[in-house]
């Protein structure tokens, strides 16, 4: 008769077995070493944290994250952005100069038309959820 329960031991690589181990260790120098590892970790820049937290609210918007994946594929002014979004266009624009003055989106002048463009940090980003799905 076979067993249900399947051996997971026989799953777990040495390596993960170990980092498992070390986590809060008896032995005084592993566990020395552990601590000090987790400092090193732990250094968190606050400015950093606050700029995302920032980014995430200011693309928290469902017309501001459309915006933001349409400037994934390239530069718009907002006339373009009007009639891809289906929105009106004192509404694009009072949402572009969120994006804007929350260092999401930046701009430029090409003849008379402003033309917005993703900030590079920003559109690593969000590019990045397409990187996941093509896998």
């Amino acid at each position: 008769m076979t067993s249900k329960y399947v051996d997971m031991n026989a799953y777990i690589e040495f390596s993960f077995l170990y980092n498992i181990m070390k986590c809060c260790p008896v032995d005084k120098d592993l566990k020395e070493e552990w601590e000090h590892e987790l400092e090193n970790e732990a250094n968190i820049d606050e400015n950093e944290i606050n700029k995302l937290c920032n980014v995430f609210k200011v693309l928290s918007n469902p017309i501001r994250l459309k915006i933001a994946y349409q400037l994934i594929k390239q530069d718009y002014c907002v006339t373009a952005l009007v009639y891809v979004l289906g929105e009106k266009q004192n509404l694009v624009s009072h949402h572009l100069a969120v994006m804007k003055e929350n260092g999401v989106v930046d701009s430029y002048k090409s003849s008379r038309y402003t033309y917005y463009k993703l900030k590079p940090e920003v559109f690593f980003m969000l590019r990045a959820r397409d990187i996941y799905q093509e896998k």
